[in-house]
Order: C-alpha cells, then structure tokens, then sequence
C-alpha cells in the first residue's frame, strides 16, 4: 500500500510540475456537447486568472455550469480563490513543496467534481418503471434536460395553485 502511495506521489508531481501547452485546460466554446473531464488544470496564477474568469461566466445564466447548485457554486468559488492564491504565493507549480503541490492538486479535483456533476451536457441515466406501468425502463436525460422538467413542473404547479387561490364569488350581486 506504501508503494502504491510513493508511486501515486511520483506521479502527481511529475504530473503538476511539467509545463507546456495543456497546463490549463478550459473548453470556451459550448458547441461540444460532450462533458469536460478536467475544466481546470493549473500550472501558473496568469493561466488561472483566465480560466477561473471563464468558469465563473459559464456558472451564469445560460452557462455551462448554470446548474450548479448555489452551495457547490459558492465552494467552486473559494477553490479558484484558493488555488489562484497558492499559486500566486509560489509563482508556478514548479516552485511549490510537495506539501502545497498536493494540496493545489486536491483543491483543482475538487473544483473538478464539482464543474463535472454540474456540467449542463452530463447524462443521468436511471432504470424504473414509467408513470402508469410496472415494467422497469431505462432512461437517460441531460442534467439541463432534467432541470429544464423540474423548472416547467414547478411553474406549472404554481400556475395551478395561483389559480386555485382566486375566490370564487357567488351569491346575489355577485
């Protein structure tokens, strides 16, 4: 088990010390509907700054990531802020101790999970029986797909209750 740690250590810092062209790695163009693995990957503050102005424009309206829920969006904040200010303190990557290697490593994977459990193009798949039947069917939506269902069954069910709530008025004069 120690070795499979040394080895997974070894690896991560070759891994966050190597430099050259895919050390941030932030797909701007939403026209690929395929999900994004690994939004962020950061080597160097100046790359950060401009991914993480980039993340935060997709967690807006229309977004790729506007389904973030607000408590997830308020962490994926504090880990650009946190990984932007490690790198900022150490310069680049190459620069940090193992200690801060592993600890910008593990804040990047963090915000990672959070971007890709959000990512509007993900695919929720689930095995039940439809309304109606008994007999169990596979289907498979888009996290925008799925939240698209829920906003349009809210507001249906609040055009409902709204109508529901007018009195009625009857009687003479009425």
């Amino acid at each position: 088990m120690k070795k499979y740690w040394l080895s997974a250590l070894a690896v991560l810092a070759g891994v966050l010390a190597s430099t050259g062209t895919t050390c941030l790695a932030m797909q701007s163009d939403d026209s690929d509907q395929r999900v994004i693995e690994k939004p962020v990957l950061a080597d160097n503050a100046e790359k950060l700054v401009q991914v993480a102005t980039q993340i935060r424009a997709l967690m807006g309206p229309g977004g790729r990531y506007e389904f973030i829920p607000a408590e997830d969006k308020v962490r994926a904040n504090a880990d650009l802020d946190a990984m932007l200010a490690m790198l900022q303190k150490a310069g680049a990557v190459a620069a940090m101790s193992m200690d801060e290697k592993i600890r910008l490593f593990n804040t990047q994977e963090h915000l990672n999970g959070i971007l890709t459990h959000s990512d509007r193009y993900r695919l929720v798949c689930q095995h039940r029986p439809p309304s109606g039947s008994m007999v169990p069917a596979t289907s498979c939506m888009t996290v925008a797909e799925i939240e698209k269902r829920k906003r349009d069954s809210q507001n249906f069910m609040e055009g409902v209750q709204s109508k529901q709530s007018v009195p009625l008025m009857s009687g003479p004069g009425h």
